[in-house]
């Protein structure tokens, strides 16, 4: 396929470098993508139905999956936080964020960054990271 330059007034579509950057695509995005390539294409072989709503339809999947990774992520910090919280009270020895093997009764429950830590005095551990559960 030739590559088509710059046409009229319009700005210059660049292509997704990395998955991480479908994260950044909303409807309005695949628009002006859209509209940018309509504008672009070439007048003696215009854009055909089909491919136009196959490539529709490839943008709502990846945008389907986008909210679903979304949702799966919130589920799963949820998840953790859940187990964290049951923690509370009880003696548990983990290693630190400082790398460091901790032991003691669990204060609180937190979510940082997304992750799941407990707190035992002022250290800060992983959800992750918690070795065992001591027997009282």
């Amino acid at each position: 396929m030739e590559s088509v330059g710059n046409v009229g007034n319009s700005a210059p579509v660049a292509a997704a470098s990395n998955e991480s950057s479908f994260s950044t695509l909303d409807s309005q995005a695949f628009i002006r993508l859209l509209i940018a390539q309509l504008q672009n294409q070439d007048p003696t072989e215009p854009l055909g139905n089909e491919e136009l709503l196959s490539q529709i339809s490839m943008m709502q999947g990846l945008q389907s999956d986008v909210e679903l990774a979304a949702v799966l992520k919130s589920f799963s910090t949820s998840q953790q936080l859940s187990q964290a919280a049951t923690l509370i009270g009880k003696s548990v020895t983990g290693t630190s964020l400082s790398n460091q093997e901790v032991t003691g009764i669990v204060e609180r429950a937190f979510v940082k960054e997304g992750e799941a830590f407990v707190a035992i005095g002022g250290e800060e551990i992983p959800i992750n990271n918690v070795t065992s559960v001591n027997l009282a």
